[in-house]
């Protein structure tokens, strides 16, 4: 009746040529009991994207068949079944384009599948959105975490839980009805050995993961969920790089999500770690330096999460000394970019002054970059982008100061390479 899927993708955006590379079935009969279990990666012939994510290596792939050798099986797998997953939509999303690439639309209905993420929400009001933290809430360990196979064993017994809260036939027997009789396709497809990812591949880790687990659902708008929860899985791994968050504007844009609702959405999500962050202990130095990229990625301050720290420990928390709280510990080099009130000569001094060693130009090892206007499209904040480098603005820098240190007057730029870029 059945069919759990989960994939492993290149990236967020089918619509951006990315792509499947590991993908696994499970089909559960009326009563949520395993009848049959499928998965295999897939070669994409492309770059693999987030592997601190998903852990494939292009090694894992190589020999692994494409996409049209299994078409023919996989839909011999859906076709007739009501697809369940974890945030079912992006994983329906990417399989409709894989279909779409051969030339085939298949009858793969959002509104007509099961997703265990939007079922946790109305089974049990308050319940967090990953997959971890529902299956924790449900007494369901998760081994492999970002194994595709891994996670739909990890869904089917979570859906299987769930059944159990509903009346036997449930109350999408309908949609179920009207899932079985949709014709599918004549598919292609060859012989094939599935490949199985080896044991070095995936694996969650730190504590960001743990942190993310306890984030809150976010009911309103209708869409801020899905989007969370991409957001959720770039986030376990303690890092969100430039090309993420370029795909996140992309899925915002196709969720249909307003530029202040996502400009919301990302206050409400850096105040929720830095909550959940509280709760969970004492915070590191390494750990607060996590929650301020996460931050400043997000385009938003590091006196944000110190806000968000001191209202969660109801003024407990003590601001940490600066500089070195933020990530950027004396020594860091940086540069300043854009038009600041006060001379760029006096900025220079003052970051002289607390241990930092400035330079003109942004390179791939430049720790930071000070900005005037953190949105700047000057050719250095493209250039810190393009690296990778953390922009903050001048208010949060003036915060990694120390109060009072004698200013230095040597090792300082000429007052007009000061005040260019």
């Amino acid at each position: 009746m059945y069919a759990v899927i989960d994939t492993e993708t290149t990236g967020l955006l089918p619509s951006h040529r990315h792509r499947v590379i590991e993908i696994a079935v499970v089909l559960l009969d009326a009563r949520g009991q395993v009848e049959h279990e499928w998965v295999t990666l897939l070669n994409p012939h492309r770059d693999l994207g987030p592997q601190h994510i998903h852990g494939i290596l292009t090694a894992d792939v190589l020999a692994a068949p494409e996409f049209g050798d299994v078409a023919r099986e996989l839909g011999g797998l859906l076709a007739g079944r009501m697809v369940v997953g974890h945030n079912v939509e992006f994983d329906l999303g990417f399989l409709r384009a894989e279909f779409g690439r051969l030339g085939f639309a298949v009858p793969l209905i959002t509104e007509r599948s099961m997703c265990t993420m939007a079922l946790a929400g109305y089974l049990y009001p308050g319940a967090k959105r990953t997959l971890g933290a529902c299956c924790a809430a449900a007494g369901i360990s998760i081994e492999g975490w970002h194994s595709a196979l891994a996670d739909t064993r990890a869904t089917a017994q979570l859906f299987g839980r769930y059944l159990h809260a509903f009346p036997s036939p449930p109350p999408w027997q309908w949609a179920y009805e009207e899932v079985r009789r949709l014709p599918w396709p004549a598919l292609p497809g060859t012989a094939f050995t599935p490949t199985v990812r080896p044991v070095h591949a995936g694996g969650r880790h730190g504590w960001m993961s743990r942190i993310v687990d306890q984030l809150p659902r976010v009911p309103e708008p209708p869409q801020a969920d899905s989007y969370l929860a991409l957001l959720d899985g770039i986030l376990a791994n303690r890092e969100i790089t430039a090309a993420d968050a370029d795909q996140l504007v992309q899925v915002a844009t196709e969720l249909g999500l307003a530029r202040s609702e996502v400009r919301d959405l990302h206050r409400y999500y850096v105040t929720s770690l830095a909550e959940a962050s509280c709760s969970d202990g004492e915070i590191t130095a390494d750990q607060r330096a996590d929650l301020d990229r996460v931050a400043m990625m997000l385009g938003h301050r590091v006196s944000d999460v110190d806000d968000a720290l001191l209202r969660a420990s109801s003024g407990r928390y003590v601001v940490p000394a600066r500089p070195g709280s933020h990530g950027f510990p004396p020594g860091s080099t940086l540069v300043f970019t854009g038009d600041m009130i006060e001379p760029r000569a006096v900025w220079w001094d003052r970051a002289v002054a607390a241990g930092f060693a400035p330079q003109e130009a942004v390179r791939p090892d430049t720790t930071f970059v000070v900005a005037a206007d953190v949105d700047s499209l000057s050719v250095k904040a493209r250039a810190a982008r393009y690296y990778n480098v953390p922009i903050i603005s001048i208010e949060d820098f003036r915060r990694l100061l120390p109060d009072s240190r004698p200013m230095p007057t040597a090792s300082r730029p000429t007052p007009t390479e000061r005040q260019a870029g």
